[in-house]
């Protein structure tokens, strides 16, 4: 121990975390980790996962959580403060402070517990090296590290957070603030005899300098007919997890273990529908941190339940950088379930850059850079654009090719500057995959936007 740690340890009854602390094992961390993976690791180390903690409060709204820590021989009890919150970069900070109740000399007794608590927690969410940040590394240097760390994460590390919570518990802006968006969309999609029963769900969050706009929108294809029952926009107070879903109006929700989304409630008047995320068959991530689930799921509509299959996809970004682009899903019953994004996007015809994850009867497979070209276009007036209707599928090795057409198109001018104006588009889809030779009769859903 240096003399000048050694001297604190005879004059401090207390140890603090922060970024620039002169004392390395009081800098704190900085998680490339999903903040509620971080919290829930958090949560069960002060509730007995260390000996000798209690937790007598926690609030993962405003990660806090504080605790009681007593000695194992003395039986003297300390007072523990977490506080997770997310930085300019919305990676996951995690700060401490140990207080000690009596004596004015801890003999180090409190920076010994911090770093033994950091300790835990890395081990608990599994942080790799290269997962926990420097916090004094400049942001330029932060972004290029977590960019290339993206790319190298396993699905599970990227799972988002999904969590429910109300817009009570607020925190105020960050000093150092920067807008980001949020998006959770869940599509529900099944085959009835020769139709196709389509519910996508849109969940969006961008944050502002006093609050978050949230939005929740709504759509019911069948019969080749789109009804648009719910959108619905408001601004809520600022908070640490801005990414989480919130019931709002006729929109209700319900989590099960481990806070896991589990049903979406609409109830408006007489008008009801129920969809259910049932069991995971497959997950992805993409290299900005995109998540992508497939599950099983079931709608509860007009009193009928009907089963299918269901994508939860989650995606973030700075809303000064460039938004992600087009994607969709397409399934072929049990035997072949598809996500496709486009990471590349491009304003006109040539298809972009898309990653494509597919589940061929229980195997995984990826393709990269695969472009999705116009085959066909229409002109969409209020809006002077063309719009696609079909689409030829082809990845650079040829061992994934396809084509899909449009069998009930939802299209929506947007507000904006100019002659011709953004477009948003749901496209209900039907087509062929060809991969390694074999066919697959597919159906599925794009979600494409022209900005």
């Amino acid at each position: 121990m240096s003399f000048g740690k050694l001297w604190a340890a005879y004059r401090e009854n207390q140890a603090h975390t922060h970024p620039e602390h002169a004392n390395g094992d009081l800098r704190g961390r900085t998680y490339a980790i999903p903040f509620a993976q971080v919290w829930a690791a958090v949560v069960e180390l002060a509730s007995g996962g260390l000996r000798g903690w209690t937790t007598v409060f926690a609030d993962e709204d405003l990660g806090i959580l504080r605790a009681e820590s007593q000695t194992p021989v003395s039986r003297i009890v300390d007072d523990v403060e977490i506080r997770l919150s997310l930085d300019e970069n919305a990676l996951t900070r995690v700060d401490m402070s140990s207080v000690s109740r009596v004596g004015r000399a801890d003999l180090g007794k409190n920076a010994r517990r911090i770093r033994k608590f950091f300790r835990g927690l890395d081990k608990r969410i599994g942080a790799r090296p290269g997962k926990i940040l420097d916090p004094t590394m400049p942001l330029i240097r932060t972004s290029l590290l977590l960019l290339g760390l993206m790319g190298a994460c396993s699905p599970a590390d990227e799972v988002p957070p999904r969590v429910d919570m109300e817009d009570g518990d607020s925190l105020a802006p960050s000093r150092n603030f920067q807008a980001r968006s949020y998006e959770r969309h869940i599509v529900f999609l099944t085959s009835q005899g020769d139709s196709t029963l389509l519910v996508p769900w849109s969940f969006t969050a961008r944050t502002i300098p006093d609050g978050v706009d949230r939005e929740v929108r709504g759509w019911l294809a069948r019969s080749d007919t789109w009804d648009p029952f719910l959108s619905d926009r408001w601004e809520g107070q600022p908070n640490a997890a801005p990414w989480r879903l919130l019931p709002h109006g006729p929109v209700r929700l319900v989590v099960g273990f481990g806070d896991a989304l589990e049903t979406i409630i609409f109830q408006e008047g007489a008008r009801s529908l129920e969809v259910n995320l049932g069991e995971l068959l497959v997950e992805w991530s993409g290299q900005r941190a995109q998540t992508y689930r497939v599950q099983r799921g079931t709608i509860i509509l007009s009193d009928q339940t009907v089963d299918g299959h269901l994508l939860d996809m989650t995606r973030a970004w700075a809303t000064d950088d460039a938004p992600p682009g087009d994607w969709g899903i397409l399934l072929s019953g049990d035997s072949l379930q598809v996500v496709m994004e486009d990471q590349a996007p491009e304003p006109g015809p040539e298809g972009g850059a898309f990653s494509i994850w597919a589940r061929v009867e229980f195997l995984d497979r990826q393709w990269q850079r695969v472009r999705l070209a116009w085959s066909e276009v229409v002109a969409f007036e209020p809006a002077r654009r063309d719009v696609p209707m079909s689409w030829e599928i082809q990845s650079p090795d040829g061992d994934l090719t396809g084509s899909l057409t449009t069998m009930a198109p939802f299209l929506e001018v947007v507000e904006g500057d100019g002659p011709m104006l953004p477009v948003n588009a749901l496209f209900q889809v039907a087509g062929t995959l060809t991969l390694a030779g074999r066919d697959f009769p597919v159906q599925g859903f794009i979600r494409h936007l022209q900005r």
